[in-house]
């Protein structure tokens, strides 16, 4: 399963090994225990990638069969990668919250690869 946390400062991806019933099932009882209220939808997220890091990749040819993967390119540089999945926050108009996803656990990881070189190839442009 792979994890998208939309933050007012970013987004962070992760790779967990529980299946989304569990992670949602854990979730909700995590929200009834606190009070909280806790909104679930199906949802598309969205990743700015480096197009060269993606073709390198070979995203494309990986997701040719893959439903839930879409992508398209923006520009000379960049591309996005689109996800189906599940929405989960606060409220249904909330900006910060988790997006959720299955897919082929080879996708998953060269996604996550794919994000973790992005981010350290825009840091060391800020530096």
């Amino acid at each position: 399963m792979l994890k998208v946390t939309y933050l007012e400062s970013g987004l962070y991806l992760e790779s967990l090994q529980e299946t989304i019933e569990d992670w949602i099932a854990l979730r909700v009882l995590l929200a009834l225990r606190l009070g909280q209220r806790l909104v679930v939808e199906r949802s598309t997220a969205s990743l700015l990638l480096p197009i060269d890091l993606v073709k390198t990749a070979g995203l494309e040819a990986m997701t040719r069969h893959e439903e839930a993967v879409t992508i398209t390119v923006c520009d000379a540089n960049d591309c996005e990668v689109c996800l189906q999945g599940s929405w989960i926050s606060s409220s249904t108009d909330e900006t910060e919250g988790v997006f959720i996803a299955a897919l082929n656990p080879a996708i998953e990881q060269v996604l996550l690869k794919l994000w973790q070189t992005s981010q350290a190839k825009a840091s060391s442009i800020w530096r």
